[in-house]
């Protein structure tokens, strides 16, 4: 590739730059200004893919389809809708289609196997160590309702049965298992809150300037 890639690295070089003007120098010839856009929008792009594909590969194969689909057509955008917008259905569309050509494999994630993520991005509990999990968990054990609490110590951290915990504390089996999913499900949105939104699936070097790169290439090579 040409050096143009090594300037528009520098935020400064693309983050400043609105959609509206790199798509406008585009669409004066200037395709080396569509780097911003795959710069700007890999990280969205690839949370897009993960969430209907569960697949990084497949995720990426998505993203580098949706991007050369997006140059090809950009004529067809006409600013009724944001440009992300835009980009974004033309990745939802990417993952259906993918879906359905690769349906055994993507269903066998959604089916309860692990997400095929990238092996050489660490796992949440390598990012994040375990003694930081344990405080981020009980603080936010210590932060339930004391009725949700005492059901989810008992029968998450201690074990007991659902009899067993309804015995110790008084209470229906019945009401044991709906404090137990209550509590499940504000440990849940506690736990995901201590995590900003920028932290999920996201989308780093190593493999945004790769992307970048290939998408780029296919880009110059339309003739």
């Amino acid at each position: 590739m040409t050096n143009f890639t090594d300037s528009l690295r520098a935020p400064a070089a693309w983050a400043t730059c609105s959609d509206d003007a790199a798509l406008a120098d585009v669409a004066r010839g200037n395709r080396e200004m569509f780097e911003v856009i795959v710069r700007r929008y890999n990280e969205r792009l690839y949370r897009v893919g993960m969430a209907y594909l569960r697949n990084h590969a497949l995720a990426e194969d998505a993203m580098q389809n949706t991007y050369v689909k997006a140059f090809v057509h950009l004529g067809k955008y006409r600013g009724a809708a944001a440009f992300a917008t835009w980009l974004t259905r033309i990745m939802i569309n990417e993952c259906l289609m993918i879906r359905r050509r690769h349906r055994g494999l993507v269903e066998l994630s959604f089916d309860g196997a692990q997400a095929e993520m990238p092996s050489e991005i660490p796992s949440a509990p390598d990012q994040v160590t375990a003694k930081d999990m344990k405080i981020f968990l009980e603080k936010a054990i210590a932060e339930l309702p004391r009725k949700y609490r005492t059901v989810y110590v008992l029968r998450e951290v201690q074990q007991l049965t659902v009899a067993e915990t309804a015995k110790c504390l008084g209470l229906s089996a019945a009401s044991v298992k709906v404090d137990l999913h209550r509590a499940r499900a504000r440990l849940k949105t506690a736990l995901l809150k201590s995590a900003t939104a920028a932290e999920l699936f996201g989308y780093p070097a190593p493999y945004c300037d790769p992307m970048t790169a290939r998408v780029m290439q296919a880009i110059l090579a339309i003739r």
